[in-house]
């Protein structure tokens, strides 16, 4: 049988206590994994977000949601709200394949199909590790981290690691510090425009404690060939992201022995010089967003219909019935979900990254 990565977006259908909906959610999750040859043990990856992670965290982590149905996969969560008003949604990245293979915890795990390592990391600082630390600070740390980790398997944060999350407190104040912490790594890792970034979305988002400016998500891949990865531009639509300052791909594609896959960095309404187009329209800006998403892929030999999951962000939570009428019209099958969080320029109202996947003929 061909493997193939699924990807799943799960809220509770109970509009009720948070008890209640993780239970719901256990019940879709099990039902999900029962399709899977690996059962429980074909989930890769977990997300879970939360409307408020320092009164919700611990419940969450003690129920039998994460303490059965997930305890196998990486694990990672966020506080960004939901829109539709639940109290819990977790975002899933399984397999078909009847054999996975895996090493580590939750929030650092090596997650191994086939002949690809997947390496996801969750750095989370305890009040006491973010004490005293500013945002470039804990964004240095963080990164150091997981090249520490990289490098005890003589991995590298250049050639493998492809994919991170920056979720950031009070985004507009504290973005500035992160892109310098970000960019103090990649000068001392060898990162550059003309060799590569990496695809990431930096965004606003919490955890559980209040010292914590920056939480870091990564996904490194062992595995592949330089000849598997490539980084796709679309420079009639979008500016190379280094013209302002900030380092990161617009999108990457990583060949797999079976089907190629794109991660889509967060993508917002500019144009070819980096300007936001369309202020105060969050329509139009919709529009224009998923034109540049549609451009990088077309530059990785995709479409839009190739799209696996999409998570928005809206900056005002007044928005989300113009948005959700939008995706259901527009892509009424793509598994997603709308979250309010801060984007990173105030001017851009919405903001949507995304995961795409081709089966090779």
């Amino acid at each position: 049988m061909k493997t193939e990565n699924i990807f799943r977006v799960f809220v509770s259908k109970r509009q009720s206590s948070l008890a209640l909906q993780l239970k719901d959610l256990q019940g879709q999750v099990d039902a999900f994994c029962s399709t899977l040859p690996a059962g429980h043990q074909g989930v890769i990856f977990a997300r879970v977000y939360l409307p408020d992670a320092a009164n919700q965290w611990e419940a969450v982590q003690g129920h039998p949601l994460m303490q059965t149905s997930l305890r196998h996969c990486a694990l990672s969560y966020v506080e960004q709200p939901m829109l539709n008003g639940c109290k819990v949604a977790v975002q899933l990245w399984a397999t078909t394949a009847e054999v996975v293979t895996r090493s580590g915890e939750a929030q650092c795990q090596m997650v191994q199909v086939g002949g690809v390592k997947w390496l996801f990391h969750s750095v989370r600082f305890t009040a006491e590790e973010a004490q005293g630390l500013s945002a470039e600070q804990q964004t240095e740390e963080a990164f150091a981290q997981h090249i520490g980790w990289l490098a005890e398997m003589e991995l590298n944060l250049r050639e493998h690691c492809h994919r991170t999350w920056l979720f950031v407190r009070d985004v507009d104040k504290h973005y500035a510090g992160v892109v310098k912490g970000r960019n103090n790594v990649f000068d001392r890792e060898g990162l550059t425009p003309e060799t590569n970034f990496i695809a990431s979305t930096g965004i606003g988002g919490y955890t559980d404690n209040r010292e914590a400016i920056v939480a870091i998500d990564f996904l490194s891949v062992d595995g592949l060939h330089q000849k598997d990865v490539s980084y796709l531009h679309a420079l009639e639509y979008l500016n190379p992201t280094h013209e302002y300052g900030v380092a990161f791909e617009r999108a990457t594609r990583l060949s797999l022995p079976e089907e190629d896959m794109v991660f889509v960095s967060g993508t917002a309404s500019i144009d070819k010089h980096g300007d936001c187009l369309y202020r105060g329209d969050v329509v139009a800006q919709t529009d224009r967003l998923f034109l540049n998403i549609e451009q990088l892929l077309a530059d990785g030999g995709m479409q839009l219909e190739d799209m696996r999951y999409a998570i928005v962000y809206l900056r005002d939570v007044a928005d989300y019935e113009t948005i959700r009428r939008y995706l259901e019209q527009r892509f009424p099958t793509l598994p997603h979900l709308v979250v309010e969080a801060r984007v990173c320029r105030p001017e851009w109202l919405i903001e949507v990254e995304a995961f795409a996947v081709r089966r090779r003929v």
